[in-house]
């Protein structure tokens, strides 16, 4: 489903975006030997709003020899990885690209556009534009429930949307026809129900679609301007290029370009509690509320408020850390591990397929984990 989800969604974005083709030939950067790209290194880093500062893997307590590693088996085994971003301390320690990509050139980053809707709702009920995760998103929109098939749809909520439990059939076993309907949303609430809301995880790329929507009515503005006055702007992001549906709408689950210094610098945000350079961008409450626990999604993975939650395991010191992440097709991720003050970002093409069967986060977690200084861990 991945795959085709992948293929799909390239072709979509080829005709929206125009993107330009890659080149064979690698760009391989490392951070700290980068000129004219941030601040030098010094005991306590700047707030990345216009440059990330640069440090060296060592000085802030992580293996270069680990990290190289890690590279070494991107470049074996991985062609479809573009970028490995590391951030320690609110430093880049290491910064990779791949294939064409380099650190100017923002790539669509699918579902970790989820993510930052999860931002944007914690933001717009901050500003009481919606009361609260509990609210049924039928009193948000009442246009699209005048005609609904099933009364037990207006008793989703914001907080079913925001943890995939929306008890909705999932519109991801058909992209093609979510795609190229003439409203997304509307196509989402046609969808059976299938389970009880609030009981059941089914991951469901349309019921973000909820968000988008809602932010727009209750905003006065489209989601882009929301997110650019009161995110992006507040700690330097700049997204030129983000999917509408027909109806002018921007996709809430998939359709937005970033760089991937420019996604470090979200994950950079929520390792910081939503707090940048002395401003409460997004509440702090509505961090911890949407970094924890709300729903088991699978074996291996809790779920959020639209991030991914999973116990990583460092076999270098037999230990295990807590971490969330953002996490769009392909294998774009933008991963906080607490614990050890980080953020790691990947970006990947999603037309490639790693040659050891295994995705990105296998990177992450068995090879720039443990390169950790164990006795550096904080």
């Amino acid at each position: 489903m991945k795959k085709i989800f992948a293929i799909f969604i390239a072709a979509v974005m080829l005709l929206t975006c125009g993107c330009s083709g890659r080149t064979k030939q690698e760009k391989s950067v490392s951070a700290a030997n980068q000129n004219n790209s941030g601040t030098n290194d010094v005991s306590n880093a700047n707030w990345p709003t216009k440059t990330w500062s640069i440090s060296t893997p060592e000085k802030q307590g992580v293996s270069s020899a680990g990290l190289e590693e890690a590279d070494k088996l991107i470049k074996e085994n991985y062609p479809n990885v573009r970028s490995l971003l590391v951030v320690r301390h609110g430093f880049l320690i290491y910064e990779k690209y791949y294939n064409g990509a380099d650190r100017d050139k923002a790539n669509p980053v699918y579902s970790v556009t989820k993510s930052i809707m999860s931002a944007l709702t914690g933001i717009a009920i901050e500003q009481k534009l919606i009361k609260n995760v509990d609210q049924p998103v039928g009193e948000l929109l009442p246009e699209y429930f005048k005609k609904i098939d099933n009364p037990r749809k207006k008793e989703i909520t914001l907080k079913n949307v925001l943890t995939m439990s929306g008890g909705l059939e999932t519109v991801d076993n058909n992209y093609a026809s979510f795609f190229t309907s003439d409203d997304w949303l509307a196509y989402t609430l046609k969808k059976p129900m299938t389970d009880k809301p609030g009981t059941k995880f089914v991951y469901n790329t349309g019921l973000t679609q909820f968000l988008s929507n809602i932010i727009t009515k209750v905003s006065g503005m489209n989601t882009k301007e929301f997110a650019e006055k009161y995110l992006f702007s507040k700690i330097g992001i700049n997204a030129e290029h983000w999917v509408t549906d027909p109806k002018g709408y921007y996709g809430g689950g998939y359709g937005l370009s970033l760089t991937p210094r420019d996604m470090a610098k979200f994950g950079y945000l929520y390792l910081n509690n939503g707090k940048w350079d002395g401003e409460q961008v997004i509440p702090q409450e509505w961090v911890e509320e949407s970094t924890k626990k709300h729903i088991t999604a699978n074996e291996s993975n809790d779920y959020g408020y639209l991030f991914w939650l999973k116990t990583l395991h460092n076999s270098a010191n037999n230990k295990d850390y807590f971490s969330y992440r953002a996490d769009g097709a392909g294998g774009q991720l933008i991963v906080q591990i607490p614990e050890l003050d980080m953020v790691v970002v990947v970006t990947a093409d999603v037309q490639v397929s790693s040659k050891n069967g295994k995705d990105t986060l296998y990177i992450v977690e068995n090879y720039v984990l443990p390169s950790v200084d164990p006795i550096q861990e904080t």
